[in-house]
């Protein structure tokens, strides 16, 4: 009996050693390619559409008014992305910012190659034509190709899957690759404010021996940590406040 294809399964195309050494390969010197577009796309875990107005932002706040959205931990942050169901659509609040690039200066350098490419008109974007009407077709019938058999959507899933992964540390719970997925996804989540969810992230995954390469200066984002819940309290506060300030002095 054939068995039916996973639609769960990610491609080979796509898989996480083969977008990172990608990723890692890319040169901004260059003009980038569609399949750069693709790469950074899933990279960021970004919808399509939000490819021109994604931005990456270093944040420190001002200790005598910090503001509602600020997560304790957390010094890089996404703003114009698009919100999703249900959520307020009206003044979107930055959100935390987690991808497979660690470095988050390497990422930000990534994002505006792309979009500066969009602006010069030598790399089409993905959803929206020159004059800011809705044609995602093109891109559509790209991804169509081998070696890429997927959909627009599919990428954000991919990439969001991969940042769990690399950010996930040792043996991490389905429930925290889950939490992870959601911040790379820049989607809501209560449990963002949970003092003792915060860590420096890990590259090492149970699931794969691939560890994703980042330069000697690069800046790691304070990332939620896959910590037992068994641990003392004041054991995980003590070791999250020294990677806060550890994370503040290398930034």
């Amino acid at each position: 009996m054939k068995r039916m294809a996973n639609p769960d399964r990610i491609p080979t195309h796509f898989s996480l050693a083969n977008v990172s050494k990608r990723i890692q390969n890319m040169d901004v010197s260059k003009i980038p390619t569609r399949e750069d577009l693709v790469d950074i796309i899933v990279m960021l875990s970004m919808r399509p559409a939000e490819v021109r107005s994604l931005r990456i932002n270093h944040y420190e706040p001002d200790h005598s008014n910090i503001p509602a959205w600020y997560k304790d931990g957390y010094s890089w942050y996404c703003t114009g992305y698009l919100k999703s169901r249900g959520e307020k659509k009206k003044n979107p609040e930055p959100r935390p910012f987690l991808s497979m690039e660690k470095n988050p200066e390497r990422a930000r350098e990534l994002l505006t190659w792309i979009q500066d490419a969009i602006k010069a008109k030598k790399l089409s974007d993905p959803v929206f034509t020159g004059k800011g009407t809705r044609n995602a077709w093109p891109f559509n019938e790209f991804l169509k190709q081998e070696p890429y058999r997927t959909i627009p959507k599919k990428l954000r899933d991919y990439g969001s899957k991969h940042a769990s992964r690399i950010h996930g540390g040792k043996k991490p719970t389905p429930q925290h690759l889950k939490l992870l997925s959601r911040i790379a996804m820049r989607q809501e989540s209560d449990r963002l404010d949970a003092g003792d969810n915060y860590a420096i992230g890990d590259t090492e995954s149970e699931e794969s021996d691939f560890e994703p390469k980042t330069s000697n200066s690069s800046k790691p984002q304070i990332q939620a940590s896959s910590s037992s819940q068994t641990q003392k309290e004041g054991r995980v506060v003590s070791t999250c406040l020294e990677n806060f300030r550890w994370a503040l002095m290398n930034v």
